[in-house]
C-alpha cells in the first residue's frame, strides 16, 4: 500500500471557514466520485491550541495500491481535466511524499 501525505496552507487571502467548505463542500466529494483508485481518502484540519499555531492548516492523505496505480492517475485525463483544475481553484500549496505503508493493527 502507498500513501501520500500532504501538509498544506490555504491560500492567505481566504478565511479558513471558506477553504474548510469548499474543500469539503467542492474538492473533495470531486475527488471521491471521480477517483476511484484511491483506496482511502482523509483530510484533517489542525485544532487549535493556546499559544500555539501550527505550521500547515491541513493534511491530505490519500492511500493507493502501488506506484503504478499513482502514475497513471496523474498521468490520465481526469487528472489533467476534472481534478487538477479544481487543485488550482482551492489554492492550497504544501508539501507532500509518497510512503510505503505498513499497517501494525
Amino acid at each position: 500500500m502507498i500513501k501520500f501525505i500532504y501538509f498544506g496552507k490555504k491560500p492567505a487571502d481566504q478565511s479558513m471557514e471558506a477553504f474548510r467548505a469548499y474543500y469539503l463542500g467542492r474538492h473533495a466529494p470531486l475527488f471521491r466520485s471521480t477517483v476511484t483508485q484511491a483506496r482511502k481518502y482523509t483530510i484533517s484540519f489542525p485544532l487549535p491550541r493556546p499559544g500555539r499555531e501550527p505550521p500547515f492548516d491541513f493534511v491530505t492523505e490519500i492511500w493507493w495500491d502501488d506506484m503504478e496505480t499513482v502514475r497513471a492517475f496523474y498521468k490520465s485525463d481526469t487528472y489533467k481535466t476534472i481534478i487538477e483544475p479544481d487543485e488550482i481553484r482551492l489554492g492550497a500549496t504544501g508539501q507532500g511524499a509518497y510512503f510505503e505503508e505498513f499497517v501494525q493493527k
